[in-house]
């Protein structure tokens, strides 16, 4: 069944996509490409008149210099101009007509990494002020180039604003990755020194867009990182990065010493600033980084935070605690980067960070840098910008914004951030002189007239051929890249650059692409976050469905009577006291208040009417109803561009948006009916049913089901329907129920469904007869597990009080091997968690642990099918691996938090049965699970 609401983008971004879709001349398809290119795409220059004269003018690359970075700017020229002239085009000592020239020049009005180019009559000349400078401006000419520029227009000066560019990866030392969504870490530390292409490649693109510096593990960070024995090889690693202009940073562990020297005859067993000890271990492992990696760029830290050890522990402040290893970094010029991301205590964790840090203010030294994320809660859609901003005139700044889209959709929702990302550098705190400084003043030093400032991005990098998981995920990549090269450029300018870069100069892709993601953030926004009030996820997951249930009192108050925050000073928390005079008159006032943040700055009723006319439950109804249609234009609008992207990213993109479509809908269909189900306020417009099941998402297969579904009529006027479960495939048997529900009234159907006898996940919809709009009928997650008469065994594993599923048995970790009963665990047992009674009684314990266990089993005679439920209800689920003997037997991948999965294998108990000891392990250092075992 396929439900249109409405029709919206009549006007708006519909138009500018349907304008650009005008018939175009004929073309040859693209060859296919993986997206492994990124921007760094040195296609054959198709303009056969610009071809000539490109071939004309730029014939060999001179490189004036032997600094390493100086031969990286002349090996990419050499590289990327064989690519765009289609024949090869060498290095020469010699300067001739159609030299390419690049080198360095000082030149104090451009800073140190500024750069020009200059088209003389016989050559090119690429002048950095620097040897940084002079790769910038490499590649800035070849990009000229990639967009076709003519000749004439080759001519350009620029410098980067911001002294720190700076990428920070959560990466753990196991390669897995902390809110990463493009598979592992790129870096095989257990390799180093031995080094991989990819490095070279990584280093490149980030030079490409005068990225400086980059932290290459995670915040939440490993002690191990520091230890003597793996700095050779970050050194090797350092290497590369060097010669591309880009200093290596680490995340520290504060607790270091403690953890390193454990074991020794005299541990260190604090890890207080001011202790003597403790200072001369940070002094003598900060020498030995240096004379490993001389240009070190120094150290990122997240302390006191999410349950960070920190200088708080010994009653020290942040100030005190990173000025110890600030002062210890500083003679060899290196810095230290605090993160001011704490929100421990207090009611309202918006305003914990500002309390806790601003009244420190002039007390970190010259090299210390408080890095503040951009809002004061954590990477939302939409909050405000954190008051620390303008907060901390005497201390150093940078913001952290975040690439990786922890909160925007992973890599499923297409939201381009650089709008968002504009709007906060444009932010004027009022806090100076005039309006000023802005944001983007603050980080890029005009503001206090400060050098150690900058942006940092939480990268969306990992080892999947594209890097970023989805082929458009990059956009963000280059988009913060630029913004911190250039916080004035425009977000339809970076876009555009991007596309030319990533698809070519084809206009109608280029119009089409553009009018998409310039509307993919506010589109996002608008069927996620309503009016403000974000973290609608739960907190504890993968921050990716909706869960607004979990997050009640934490980011929204619901009531029957209205929803939102109140963080005013005069009623609230006292959060909008915190800002300058002119925004607490604005933030404070109900009436003043922006729409966009009404619902985190205020409570509101469901009745208050907004700017636009409508009331605030009203604007949440249509703006998830038109979110939505909007994503369904958007992969109408990709689908147009079939022939003109090469079929391979043309494809994968199409697939996302698939997925981009079903997942919109189940926001929409989960927020709206959360809304309607408080206010019981009926829209303005047409109204809906809403289905909800009341049982839980748990059916057994190979019997008779009775799926409880709790139809809602969110309309005026009666309706009576007709309901089925859509079945997957003949193998499934399902029956019809009929219901009448009264205006704004519920009813229960209860619908026969019999699945095959299997462990699997089905998305299941719910067919409506007459066919209208029934919110939560389509792509509802089942999990289906066999009937435990119908299997030789059929556990249920997880703690030892949970709910037991039907006809299964209990193993928990007090379940040792019993012969007779034919199972349990073999040594050491696992532990047991329990994520709560919102999952099924399947689902919602399991046992697991980091190191190995084993699960011994009878197998009865014969061959036999085993399937393992893995998943976690709570955090993400690391990989389980499932082994018996030297065997794998089903391995499976790291899985996002609130997502299961079933693994099978075959065994064989021979002629009389037998018993199998199931080794259940994980990767290194990361938490196997376990929540079912069946053998059918």
């Amino acid at each position: 069944m396929t439900i249109t609401r409405r029709t919206v983008l009549a006007g708006g971004a519909a138009g500018a996509l349907a304008a650009a879709l005008l018939p175009g001349s004929a073309f040859a398809v693209p060859p296919n490409e993986n997206g492994y290119d990124l921007w760094l795409r040195y296609r054959l220059v198709a303009d056969s008149n610009l071809l000539t004269r490109y071939r004309a003018a730029f014939t060999h690359v001179v490189v004036q210099g032997n600094h390493a970075v100086l031969r990286s700017a002349g090996a990419e020229l050499a590289r990327g101009l064989s690519g765009l002239l289609g024949r090869s085009i060498p290095v020469r000592d010699q300067i001739g007509r159609g030299a390419v020239v690049v080198g360095t020049k000082a030149n104090d009005a451009l800073g140190p990494e500024g750069f020009t180019i200059k088209r003389r009559t016989d050559r090119v000349e690429i002048t950095g002020t620097g040897e940084r400078g002079a790769l910038y401006g490499a590649f800035r000419f070849l990009q000229q180039l990639q967009r076709r520029r003519p000749l004439e227009r080759l001519d350009l000066t620029d410098r980067p604003a911001s002294p720190l560019r700076m990428l920070n990866h959560w990466d753990n030392l196991n390669r897995s990755i902390e809110r990463g969504y493009a598979g592992k870490s790129i870096f095989v530390w257990d390799e180093l020194p031995g080094l991989r292409e990819r490095y070279v490649d990584y280093a490149r693109v980030l030079a490409s867009v005068g990225i400086n510096h980059t932290v290459i593990n995670n915040v939440n960070a490993s002690a191990e990182f520091l230890r003597s024995e793996r700095l050779p090889g970050l050194a090797a690693l350092a290497g590369v990065l060097r010669s591309w202009g880009v200093r290596l940073w680490l995340s520290a562990n504060y607790a270091a010493p403690i953890t390193l020297t454990a074991g020794q005859s005299s541990p260190i067993t604090v890890a207080d600033p001011l202790d003597a000890r403790v200072q001369q271990w940070w002094q003598d492992k900060i020498d030995e980084i240096y004379r490993l990696i001389p240009d070190f760029g120094g150290f990122l830290v997240k302390a006191n935070s999410e349950g960070q050890p920190g200088p708080l522990d010994y009653g020290r402040t942040h100030a005190e605690g990173a000025n110890m290893l600030a002062d210890r970094l500083a003679a060899y010029d290196g810095k230290l980067v605090w993160r001011s991301f704490v929100h421990e205590g207090f009611d309202d964790w918006a305003e914990y960070q500002y309390r806790v840090f601003q009244p420190l203010d002039g007390q970190f030294h010259a090299n210390a840098v408080v890095q503040t994320k951009n809002g004061p809660i954590d990477f939302q859609v939409r909050e405000p910008v954190n008051p620390l901003f303008g907060g901390l005139p005497q201390t150093n700044q940078m913001i952290e914004l975040q690439v990786t889209q922890e909160y925007t959709g992973h890599s499923t929702h297409l939201c381009y951030l650089v709008p968002e990302w504009k709007s906060i550098l444009g932010f004027q705190t009022h806090t100076g002189t005039g309006s000023g400084p802005s944001v983007a003043d603050i980080v890029t030093g005009v503001a206090y007239d400060q050098e150690n400032v900058g942006l940092a991005g939480v990268v969306n990098l990992g080892d999947d051929r594209d890097w970023t998981g989805y082929q458009l995920g990059a956009a963000n990549t280059h988009g913060f890249a630029r913004l911190a090269w250039n916080p004035k450029l425009s977000a339809d300018e970076i876009v555009t650059e991007w596309i030319e870069l990533t698809f070519g100069g084809d206009r109608q892709v280029g119009s089409v692409l553009k009018a998409i993601m310039l509307r993919s953030w506010e589109t996002y926004e608008s069927y996620t976050s309503p009016l403000g009030m974000g973290y609608l996820t739960y907190p504890l997951g993968s921050h990716f469905a909706p869960a607004p249930t979990t997050t009640q009192n934490l980011s929204h108050h619901t009531t029957a009577d209205g929803t939102g925050f109140d963080r005013t000073a005069a009623t609230g928390s006292g959060f909008t006291g915190l800002y300058a005079e002119h925004w607490q008159n604005i933030y404070g006032s109900l009436e003043n208040c922006p729409d966009e943040l009404l619902l985190f700055m205020h409570w509101v009723p469901y009745t208050h009417r907004l700017r636009s006319g409508k009331t605030m439950i009203q604007h949440i109804y249509d703006s998830h109803f038109d979110g939505y249609e909007r994503v369904v234009e958007f992969r109408r609008a990709w689908g147009r561009l079939a022939g003109r992207v090469d079929q391979a990213r043309y494809a994968d993109i199409a697939a996302t948006f698939d997925a981009h479509v079903i997942e919109a809908e189940r926001w929409r269909d989960t927020i709206v009916a959360y809304f309607y189900g408080f206010s019981r306020i009926v829209s303005s417009g047409t109204g809906w049913l809403q289905l909800a099941y009341p049982g839980g998402r748990l059916l057994f297969g190979g019997r008779a089901n009775s799926l409880a579904v709790e139809v809602t009529n969110a309309s005026g006027a009666e309706r009576s329907i007709t309901a089925a479960v859509h079945p997957v495939d003949s193998g499934w048997q399902v029956g019809t129920a009929r219901a009448t529900a009264a205006a704004g009234e519920a009813a229960t159907v209860v619908l026969p469904v019999t699945p095959p006898l299997i462990a699997d996940h089905f998305d299941l919809a719910i067919d409506i007869d007459p066919a209208q709009m029934a919110l939560g009928s389509r792509n509802q997650t089942f999990v289906v597990t066999p009937d435990a008469g119908q299997c030789h065994l059929a556990l249920d594993i997880g703690t030892t009080d949970s709910p037991l599923v039907t006809g299964y048995a209990r193993v928990s970790p007090s379940t040792s091997w019993d012969a007779t009963r034919g199972y349990g665990w073999v040594g050491t047992a696992p532990q047991g968690r329990d994520r709560g009674s919102t999952w099924d009684a399947l689902r919602r314990d399991f046992c697991g642990d980091y190191p190995a266990r084993t699960l011994r089993i009878t197998l009865p005679p014969g061959p036999v099918r085993l399937s393992a439920l893995v998943g976690d209800g709570g955090p993400d689920c690391p990989p389980t691996i499932i082994a018996e003997g030297n065997k794998v037997l089903a391995t499976s991948t790291d899985l996002p938090g609130g997502i299961f999965t079933w693994l099978h294998a075959d065994l064989d108990g021979g002629p009389t049965g037998r018993t199998a000891d199931l080794t259940l392990d994980s990767e290194p250092d990361r938490f196997w699970h376990l929540g079912a075992l069946i053998l059918t």
